[in-house]
């Protein structure tokens, strides 16, 4: 199998899911590493899209065996970061609607994880904003707030050295906006008409972002999307929130989240 990068990102993630299943056992053969590692991202972003935590924990082993030149040393690290945060953000979901009883602990044995993945990215390669962001959110995972501790008013990423690094490092980075705009949604109670026009420019930078290199970070813009389809839902313009959600979903036509935010939109009164 070729490389999946030079596929537009929605035939590259229904490839990443024929071959999901393949990814269970062991990884496959190939001859150009950073094809194997490129391959094994876009089915980590697959299975994430999907809420397939079997299917990523096994991409995620996949990701930390490959046999990878030193030139590829913090690429290799901060996929693997990538595919532990994801798994992170997966457990801590289910933790959140009553999944089984030891998601949270998998949450952080993943989050922490993915803290010694970034470590080992950005001493590779210091200048890698997405390695920056990355650590940030599982850093943030691996240190939420348990039962009866004091959460701060202020978010976790507005105290993080990690995302102030990424955002002193590429500020127009579109993932580095997208956790910019995350973060300051958690600050704020309800989406005010700025939060919309910040979210929109995200949607515009990652559509006028070229194509990643293989290896390269290529995730965020579905969702950026998503993100933008809330907030319409929130302020109450269901017709541009369906737009937006529908578009994401032509991105990835399997994200669960997407299409239950849609399934939302189409009983909401318009």
């Amino acid at each position: 199998m070729g490389t999946l990068h030079s596929l537009p990102l929605r035939r590259r993630l229904f490839a990443a899911g024929i071959y999901l299943l393949a990814a269970c056992s062991s990884a496959p053969a190939f001859a150009d590493p950073l094809a194997e590692l490129d391959d094994a991202a876009a089915r980590a972003q697959y299975a994430f899209y999907t809420a397939d935590v079997r299917g990523l924990d096994a991409v995620v082993q996949i990701i930390e065996r490959l046999d990878i030149p030193d030139s590829l040393a913090a690429l290799k690290a901060y996929n693997a970061a990538y595919a532990r945060w994801k798994l992170a953000q997966l457990y801590a979901d289910a933790a959140d609607h009553s999944g089984p009883k030891n998601s949270r602990t998998l949450a952080t044995r993943a989050a922490q994880a993915c803290l010694a993945h970034t470590r080992t990215a950005l001493a590779a390669d210091a200048k890698m904003a997405e390695a920056y962001v990355v650590d940030a959110e599982c850093s943030t995972l691996a240190h939420s707030p348990r039962n009866g501790e004091t959460q701060s008013s202020i978010p976790p990423c507005a105290r993080s050295r990690s995302f102030r690094t990424a955002q002193e490092l590429a500020p127009e980075n579109p993932r580095v906006m997208l956790m910019e705009g995350l973060c300051l949604q958690s600050a704020t109670t309800a989406p005010d008409g700025s939060a919309v026009d910040r979210q929109r420019a995200i949607v515009a930078a990652f559509e006028a972002e070229p194509p990643a290199r293989p290896g390269y970070p290529d995730w965020g813009q579905a969702e950026a999307l998503l993100l933008l389809g809330e907030n319409y839902l929130q302020r109450g313009d269901t017709r541009a929130a369906r737009d937006v959600i529908e578009k994401a979903l032509v991105l990835a036509p399997d994200y669960r989240k997407a299409r239950e935010l849609l399934d939302t939109a189409a009983v909401r009164p318009r």
